[in-house]
């Protein structure tokens, strides 16, 4: 049976803003109920527009920066091919159907630079592309979370990533995160796999605690253990949200509160400092309404 929740959790914000730098004595402790902020931003991506036209509910714009990342690039998503019935064929009843999964609206391999923000700091955690691919190692044992965001933006959508974990124990785990933001970008769904074969989906929702909207639930479709490789997939469809993993619907729940936003990429160490994931092939559907 899974252990209850950490009851605490730091956000790092995430859609392009760096980690903060403080001690390991200045992260919350396991029954800190408050969701604490970094004091110090240092950068922020420009939000884009999907090909798509997003709901009425629009994020507010990025605080001022005091830095930039190192380089500068303007992106421009380029839409795949339109979502059709010729993919992996899937029963009615998967919120997928309908989807070629074949061709996502947006792809990523995280072999271009400057899509996603990298940052590092010792006493939290270090989010850089490496190893072909998008590297995030959380630095502390904790129950801090600090994502890496994407200049993407979507409201109802289905995204995917691949993750591969490597020394981990328990419920050391990897986050990929939807509708990400808030004032400090601090708001989103979150699911987590964890190393031990669990998952679960939380909504951040700033200087508070996150609300388990999923509590851990064990999932033969995980792959568990160290260097176990698995495919996360979490759509947000109106107020819905599923959980995917490898291919499969493994779970579902519903939350109204956020209707649009960007995307997160995090590990998360509970149990083994240092925990490292890779992340490779982020896919995109802008869903239809």
């Amino acid at each position: 049976m899974r252990r209850s929740p950490a009851i605490c959790c730091a956000v790092a914000v995430a859609l392009g803003l760096s980690a903060c730098n403080r001690s390991a004595s200045d992260l919350p402790a396991a029954d800190d109920q408050e969701t604490r902020l970094p004091p110090t931003l240092t950068s922020v991506f420009p939000l884009r527009t999907p090909p798509t036209a997003p709901p009425s509910a629009t994020l507010p714009p990025p605080s001022t920066a005091t830095s930039s990342p190192t380089a500068t690039i303007t992106l421009t998503p380029s839409p795949g091919p339109s979502a059709s019935p010729t993919g992996p064929q899937l029963p009615p009843s998967d919120p997928r159907a309908g989807l070629n999964l074949s061709a996502p609206d947006y792809s990523d391999d995280f072999s271009t630079r400057f899509k996603w923000y990298e940052f590092s700091d010792p006493q939290a955690a270090t989010n850089l592309y490496a190893e072909d691919g998008f590297k995030a190692a959380d630095n502390v044992a904790d129950h801090a979370v600090w994502w890496s965001g994407s200049d993407q933006v979507g409201g109802d959508v289905y995204a995917e990533v691949n993750a591969r974990i490597g020394t981990c124990s328990g419920s050391d785990g990897y986050g990929l995160a939807v509708r990400v933001g808030g004032g400090n970008f601090d708001r989103g769904y979150a699911l987590e796999f964890s190393c031990d074969g669990s998952y679960r989906l939380r909504k951040f929702i700033g200087n508070a605690e996150p609300v388990s909207l999923i509590d851990w639930t064990e999932a033969s479709q995980l792959r568990s253990g160290a260097d176990a490789s698995n495919q996360m997939g979490l759509m947000a469809k109106s107020d819905k949200l599923y959980v995917v993993a490898n291919g499969e619907l493994i779970g579902e729940t519903s939350d109204n509160d956020y209707t649009y936003g960007g995307f997160g990429l995090y590990a998360s160490a509970v149990e083994t400092a240092g925990v490292e994931v890779v992340f490779d092939d982020f896919a995109l559907w802008y869903l239809q309404p």
